[in-house]
């Protein structure tokens, strides 16, 4: 009985030391400055090793920190020879989303544990991984790749989810200039039902010296910056006042991507929050009026049967009766088209026949 118990306690000790030993040479790899093919290989045969042998919290927090980082540590070993594409191939949405998260239990973490191994570095690579995305982001921008921009500006907002909704809203923005409505949509839908278009603030303050308003991350730094005389004229600016137009947009957008209850349901909360906005009452419009013209559509093709089909009675009235069924399904979306903009001539003219071909030559005559 003995010898077993001694056998267990000798497979404990030395599996404990051997993921010791793949903690040290990991970490020993990670913080190389030049990183060798040979180096990569270690890296992944002690990250594939550690997964199955980390016990401890601590272990299976550094474990899961090695193994998220090895993408990180392939692109650092390539140096200056890294390629735009090379970051793009690293840039995924899993990665991106996985990599932040790693991040933030790391520090977590060791801010528990008391002992800071990686704390700064990460804080300072969190910094870095943002501004290289953005500025990689950016010149996308600049040559007009629009959905490659969008794309990073979103996987960036899965990085830092908490801290920078405008990343959300540049994914969007640039989402549509790319006209890739789909992506578009769901980054609205997203921004559109967030916390931050209720309840978020910008905080603006002037700099004395340029006389240029400028954007702070948080009011502590723009009062911080304010009693060093640097800056005047405080600012804030809240988020909900941008609701109508973020919601115009997604509207137009379920428009695009044909749902037009739900394009419908939107117009219809932005204008109760901003019933005398234009820009909301022409998009309402033009979303009433094309659904309603949808309906009208085969409009000239069935005429055009209906002339051939004269001598066909049953024919005849078979394809009149389906004409006026188009016009009375159209009849609703034009009165209502109507109702936010009675001066247009189309609307008046569409509403006008389709009152005369269903037989309600009354309301044909009260539309002027």
């Amino acid at each position: 009985m003995k010898k077993i118990i001694l056998s267990a306690t000798l497979l404990i000790s030395v599996a404990t030391f051997a993921q010791k030993d793949e903690l040290k040479a990991l970490k020993k790899i990670y913080a190389k400055n030049e990183i060798s093919e040979k180096d990569l290989e270690a890296y992944k045969t002690a990250s594939d090793a550690l997964q199955g042998l980390a016990s401890e919290e601590s272990d299976k927090v550094y474990a899961k920190f090695y193994k998220v980082m090895y993408p990180t540590v392939v692109l650092a070993s390539k140096g200056a020879k890294a390629t735009p594409q090379d970051q793009m191939n690293l840039y995924k949405p899993e990665f991106i989303q996985e990599y932040g998260t790693t991040i933030d239990e790391t520090i977590a973490f060791e801010k528990k544990s008391g002992k800071k191994v990686y704390t700064d570095e990460l804080v300072e690579e969190k910094i870095g991984f943002k501004k290289s995305i953005t500025s990689l982001a950016l010149s996308l921008n600049a040559e007009k790749k629009y959905n490659e921009a969008s794309s990073l500006f979103y996987n960036l907002f899965l990085f830092d989810k908490k801290n920078d909704m405008k990343l959300l809203q540049n994914a969007g923005i640039l989402a549509v200039q790319g006209e890739d409505f789909k992506s578009a949509l769901q980054y609205y839908i997203e921004y559109s039902e967030s916390n931050y278009l209720n309840d978020g603030v910008i905080f603006y303050a002037t700099n004395k010296e340029t006389g240029v308003e400028e954007e702070f991350a948080s009011k502590i730094e723009r009062e911080k910056l304010i009693s060093f005389n640097l800056y005047h004229k405080a600012r804030d600016y809240k988020v909900s006042e941008d609701k109508p137009e973020i919601y115009r947009i997604l509207a137009l957008l379920y428009k695009q991507n044909n749902d037009f209850e739900k394009a419908k349901e939107t117009f219809s909360k932005a204008r109760l929050i901003a019933p005398n906005n234009e820009e909301l009452k022409k998009g309402e419009f033009d979303l009433y009026f094309s659904i309603g013209l949808n309906y009208l559509q085969e409009e000239d093709k069935l005429i055009k049967e209906i002339n051939e089909s004269v001598a066909d009675k049953k024919k005849y009235d078979q394809l009149m009766e389906k004409r006026k069924k188009m016009f009375t399904d159209s009849i609703p979306y034009l009165e209502k088209a109507y109702s936010i903009d009675p001066n247009d001539q189309n609307t008046i003219k569409l509403l006008k026949a389709a009152y005369e071909i269903t037989g309600q030559p009354d309301k044909a005559k009260a539309i002027k």
